[in-house]
C-alpha cells in the first residue's frame, strides 16, 4: 500500500509524552510553494519541516527532574541512618545541596513551556521519501519517523481517534516509568551512602561503576529481545528498530549527567550484626532480607545467617514506667522489679534491649534496671535506624530491577506507536499535481 503524503495539522504522537492529547505537525522551512488544496493554508511536509503546533510535556526532563530530587532524598535518609560517622555527615550536606538544586530546577521547569520546538529542530526525519521533492526537501510520507534529539519518536496519524488512543497509552507507560525511576533513584542515594560507611569510599565507587555497567549492558541486551521478538510483521516497527532508532550500547547519563541518577540503584549490601544476634535455630527467610514473623516475634537473618530479631521495647518500655522514683538498691525487693527480671531471664524481651541490665556473666542485676529505663530511647533509635538500613537494602535490591522494568514501558511505548501506524495506514490524502 502506498503512503500519503503529510500536509500541515495531521496529528502525531510521541514516545515520550506524558499526557494523552495528540499534537499537530506544522512546517518550519522557507519558502513553502507547495500546497495540499488550492485554498494553500496547507503546505505539504518535508523533512525540513521539524515542529509541532504545541509543545508536548516530556519524560526525559521529568525522568531527570525526580530522580535528581530522589536521589537527594535517598542521600539524606541514608546520612540519618548513619550519622555516626563524617562520610554520614558529609552525605547530609550533599543530599540538601542535591535538593535544593532539584528543587530550583522543579521551580524553574514550571515557568518554561517545554523544549520541544529546540529539540525537534536539532532531530531528523527518517524513512522520508526516497524520490519525492517538495521546495528542494525529499516530502516524509506516513511511514516517516521524527527522531526527536531527547529521544522520542514521532509519526504522523491522520485520525484523531487512532492517535488519541494510542497516546493514552503511551502516557500510561511513561508514567509507571517515571515512578520506577525515582524510586531507584531514591534506593541509589541512600544505599550509597550505607555502601560507602560499610564498604568503605573505594569499593563503593567500584559497586557502583559495576552495577551501573551490568544494568547498561543488561538494558542493552532486553531491548535487543524485545525488538527481534516483537511485531514481526508490522514493518513500521521493523523499519523503527533499523532505520530510525537502532539499538545502542551508549548509555544515557554519557548524553545527559542528570539522568545518571535515574540508573544508579544498590544491590544486596551484606552488613553483618545490623540489629541484634539471637540464635532462635535454623530459621531462615527466602532471600536473607525478608522479615519473617515466628512464634509471635519478626525475624530476619543477616549474611552469616544470624537471626536477627525486630523489636522496639514496646512492652519493656512499658514495664520500666512501674519503676520511675524508685531507689536502685530497692527495685529487687519490689514486684514489678521481679517480674522484669524474670522476663529477662525467660527471653520476653530483644537482648540487644537488656544487654546493659546484666553482668559479664550473664546474670540479670535488678539495681541495673533504672538506668536501662534512661538508655533505653536511645537503643530503640538505634534498631529504628538499623530496620531503616534494613528496608533500604531490601529495597535496593528489588531496585536493581527498576531500571529493566522502566526499560520494559520504554520499549512498549514504541511498539504503541508502531500499532498506531499500522492502523492508520488506510487513512491519508490524494495528491494530483497542478502548476497553476
Amino acid at each position: 500500500m502506498s503512503a500519503s503524503y503529510i500536509p500541515k495539522d495531521v496529528y502525531t504522537v510521541c514516545t515520550f509524552q506524558t499526557d494523552s492529547e495528540p499534537r499537530q505537525l506544522i512546517p518550519t522551512r522557507e519558502p513553502i510553494t507547495v500546497f495540499y488544496g488550492s485554498d494553500k493554508t496547507r503546505p505539504l511536509l518535508t523533512k525540513e519541516d521539524r515542529n509541532i503546533n504545541k509543545e508536548f510535556p516530556c519524560k526525559s526532563p521529568k525522568n531527570a527532574m525526580w530522580g535528581f530530587l530522589c536521589f537527594g532524598a535517598g542521600l539524606i535518609v541514608g546520612a540519618l541512618l548513619v550519622l555516626s560517622g563524617p562520610i554520614g555527615w558529609a552525605a547530609l550536606a550533599v543530599g540538601v545541596g542535591v535538593l535544593a538544586c532539584g528543587a530550583a530546577a522543579a521551580y524553574h521547569a514550571t515557568k518554561i513551556n517545554h523544549l520541544c520546538t529546540e529539540s525537534l529542530g536539532k532531530g531528523n526525519w527518517k524513512i522520508e521519501h526516497e524520490k519525492v521533492k517538495f521546495d528542494q526537501f525529499m516530502a516524509i510520507t506516513q511511514n516517516s519517523i521524527l527522531v526527536c534529539d531527547t529521544g522520542g519518536l514521532l509519526s504522523p496519524i491522520f485520525s484523531y481517534s487512532v492517535a488519541k488512543k494510542y497516546a493514552q497509552q503511551i502516557e500510561s507507560n511513561n508514567g509507571k516509568e517515571i515512578v520506577l525511576n525515582a524510586a531507584a533513584s531514591f534506593f541509589g542515594g541512600a544505599g550509597i551512602v550505607i555502601a560507602g560507611v560499610e564498604m568503605g569510599i573505594g569499593k563503593t565507587l567500584l559497586w557502583m561503576g559495576g552495577t551501573m555497567a551490568v544494568m547498561n549492558e543488561g538494558s542493552y541486551w532486553e531491548r535487543e529481545i524485545i525488538r527481534s521478538n516483537s511485531l514481526e510483521d508490522n514493518s513500521h516497527y521493523q523499519d523503527m528498530n533499523k532505520e530510525a532508532d537502532e539499538n545502542s550500547r551508549v548509555p544515557g547519563y554519557l548524553k545527559d549527567f542528570p539522568k545518571n541518577v535515574t540508573g544508579i540503584t544498590p544491590s544486596d549490601l551484606a552488613s553483618p550484626d545490623i540489629l541484634e544476634l539471637n540464635e532462635k535455630g535454623g530459621l531462615a527467610s527466602r532471600d536473607g532480607k525478608t522479615p519473617i514473623f515466628f512464634n509471635g516475634k519478626w525475624y530476619v537473618q543477616d549474611w552469616q545467617k544470624n537471626l536477627i530479631e525486630i523489636k522496639q521495647g514496646t512492652a519493656l518500655s512499658k514495664d520500666l514506667t512501674a519503676l520511675e522514683g524508685v531507689n536502685s538498691r530497692e527495685v529487687w525487693k519490689t514486684s514489678e522489679g521481679k517480674a522484669i527480671v524474670e522476663n529477662i531471664r525467660n527471653g520476653k524481651y530483644s537482648e540487644s534491649l537488656v544487654a546493659t541490665a546484666k553482668d559479664g556473666l550473664g546474670r540479670v542485676r535488678p539495681r541495673n534496671l533504672p538506668n536501662l529505663a534512661k538508655e533505653l530511647p536511645s537503643i530503640k533509635m538505634q534498631n529504628i535506624k538499623n530496620i531503616g538500613k534494613l528496608g533500604v537494602k531490601g529495597g535496593g535490591f528489588i531496585g536493581f530491577f527498576f531500571p529493566f522494568i522502566a526499560t520494559y514501558f520504554s520499549e512498549d511505548s514504541r511498539r504503541i506507536l508502531a500499532n498506531a501506524m499500522a492502523e492508520d495506514a488506510g487513512n491519508g490524502i490524494h495528491v494530483i499535481a497542478n502548476d497553476a
